[in-house]
């Protein structure tokens, strides 16, 4: 891991994500842009953070990929969260907790960092930023639990279609989906499999079913759907819990 100053407008991609869930000021889009002037680079498969450290900072990601995981007692993983661009690592800081998972990079990624004074002189000036940090919070406890529908009640091939809706859906929304209804999606079958407690070979076979019915195609490190409301529609998708109480456009 390195770390470097930056004074480049590494914090657009936060504030695209704050401003999809709150309405923000122009001095608070000026706040944001200028907050994240500490920026950590990681190498694939490399921790970000790591379960019971303390760190006094908001940690952003900024550019990659990156998952949450916790040990079960027998050493196999179980893979909690998928964080894209934008998307916060821990939100232990908002009670003064210790990391409470595993942050793993997945590609080659950065994160942008925040010191908590900082972050407290901000939100002070302009309360929306704290309030679109919360509402961030909010979506992703909803999508811990959509995780959870999915392991404990949908089929094999709907845990998979959810997850790629679900992933097409938040990757849409900080510009990463190309017009071809592509993005990046640099994990293995492997790795999907520890998220939706799914074996590798189950997770191939439910592919090739999407590839088939002409819904998804997974091709080097990269999804593309050719008809996403059809995926949607097979598998009930649903990104209201995506919103939190953001009206849908």
């Amino acid at each position: 891991m390195m770390m470097e100053s930056t004074f480049s407008n590494s914090g657009k991609t936060w504030l695209r994500r704050l401003a999809a869930v709150v309405s923000l000021s122009s001095g608070a889009q000026a706040a944001i842009l200028s907050s994240l002037t500490q920026t950590r680079h990681f190498r694939a498969r490399e921790h970000i953070m790591r379960d019971g450290t303390r760190d006094g900072s908001v940690q952003v990601l900024l550019r990659g990929f990156a998952y949450r995981h916790r040990y079960r007692p027998d050493g196999t993983r179980q893979i909690t969260a998928f964080l894209v661009p934008g998307d916060i690592c821990d939100f232990g800081f908002l009670s003064h907790s210790a990391v409470s998972q595993n942050v793993i990079a997945l590609p080659a990624s950065s994160v942008g960092q925040l010191d908590l004074s900082q972050l407290a002189g901000m939100v002070e000036k302009h309360p929306e930023i704290m309030t679109g940090i919360l509402r961030c919070a909010a979506i992703e406890q909803s999508t811990m639990q959509e995780l959870l529908v999915s392991v404990g009640g949908r089929t094999a091939l709907h845990r998979v279609a959810h997850m790629l809706c679900e992933m097409h859906y938040r990757l849409s929304k900080v510009d990463l989906v190309d017009a071809e209804g592509s993005f990046g999606f640099p994990l293995t079958q492997s790795e999907l499999g520890d998220a939706l407690g799914l074996s590798t070979v189950h997770i191939n076979r439910k592919i090739q079913v999407l590839r088939r019915e002409g819904l998804a195609i997974w091709r080097d490190k990269t999804i593309t759907l050719p008809d996403p409301q059809a995926l949607r529609a097979l598998c009930s998708f649903d990104p209201t819990y995506l919103r939190a109480g953001v009206p849908a456009h």
